[in-house]
């Protein structure tokens, strides 16, 4: 009875501190633009976005999608200050992460659902013929959203996207939250200490072998990651993407607009080999640009090159139809898609 006693002590200890945190982290971080509401299908959801720049005659706007276990402040402190020089750029939360909230459709979780959602909040913004970029998990959406909306977008920009499907699972915890009741209960009470003990570790795999930003972690909101709420939606969304893609895939030769695609060569956390260079070979004449050296984060790290592959897209310049490996030296090398 004792043990019994502690042990419920010990997890209402840990949920209280949980909360506070999460209190806490949405202070810290409160949300730095607007919000636009989607329709009734989506049951709604409410997007937060960040619209900075002006549109200018022949520059097509650009949306930035981000990543699994992000928000929008990862493009904001990378993309957004040089692109809003030239041209109109939103960066949003997707659905359940940073300040926008899941919604209820069934099928949320994956890319087609998410793209869909996001393009209908760019068309109440008056967002036309965008340049759409992801990265990582978010190239899944803006690659869903070239498929099934060609006519809509300029071009497309996948930035260190994952994909295929891969080998192997995922992480063991995303089961646990899946689970009733237990995974309400991880949720609420471990997602927090687990975050203090791992977030360092996760951002220096994450760029590695390049370094992460001083403070990186503070700067994009990561703390946000451990709500209750923003942890289930990226678990679901990471858990479920394997399958969703292994749909996908089979229809990107299919896709049609100007795609350019960026990927580091020393990129650990999703492999160049199963996702950017598979679609670079399924997609006729798209680009594939190789940084020689470079890990997962490019739009931090390879800025300049990130930045002139986007405002090419958006200025109509067609897709180099081949790869072009960029060195460590600053030197460049083209070659034809044979």
């Amino acid at each position: 009875m004792v043990l019994f006693l502690l042990l419920a002590a010990f997890i209402g200890s840990l949920a209280i501190w949980s909360a506070v945190v999460a209190v806490r982290a949405a202070r810290a971080f409160p949300p730095e633009g607007g919000f636009v509401e989607t329709g009734a299908e989506f049951a709604p959801v409410r997007l937060h976005y960040v619209d900075r720049g002006s549109e200018r005659p022949g520059v097509a706007p650009v949306v930035l999608i981000h990543g699994a276990s992000g928000n929008l402040r990862d493009m904001i402190t990378s993309l957004v200050p040089a692109l809003e020089r030239q041209t109109r750029v939103i960066a949003v939360d997707r659905p359940g992460h940073g300040w926008s909230t899941r919604g209820r459709h069934p099928g949320i979780s994956g890319p087609v659902a998410q793209a869909r959602v996001i393009r209908e909040a760019m068309r109440q913004l008056g967002i036309e013929r965008p340049v759409v970029l992801g990265h990582s998990w978010g190239a899944a959406v803006a690659a869903a959203w070239a498929r099934h909306y060609p006519d809509e977008i300029s071009g497309v920009l996948l930035l260190s996207g994952a994909l295929y499907p891969w080998p192997g699972d995922v992480a063991w915890y995303h089961k646990v939250v899946a689970t009733p009741f237990l995974g309400s209960l991880f949720v609420r009470t471990l997602t927090v200490p687990g975050g203090h003990l791992m977030a360092a570790a996760g951002v220096k795999g994450n760029f590695h072998p390049d370094r992460a930003p001083e403070g990186y972690a503070e700067t994009i909101g990561l703390p946000l990651l451990f709500r209750p709420s923003h942890f289930r939606a990226n678990s679901a969304d990471t858990a479920g993407l394997k399958a969703h893609l292994a749909l996908q895939s089979r229809h990107y030769a299919e896709i049609a607009v100007p795609a350019i695609v960026v990927t580091g060569n020393a990129d650990y956390t999703v492999s160049p080999k199963i996702h950017s260079y598979a679609f670079h070979n399924a997609v006729a004449g798209s680009e594939l640009i190789k940084l020689k050296g470079a890990g997962h984060m490019p739009h931090h790290t390879r800025r300049d090159i990130v930045v002139d592959a986007v405002l090419r897209l958006a200025r109509g310049e067609r897709p180099f139809d081949g790869m072009v490996t960029v060195h460590e030296d600053g030197r460049v090398e083209r070659q034809m898609r044979a």
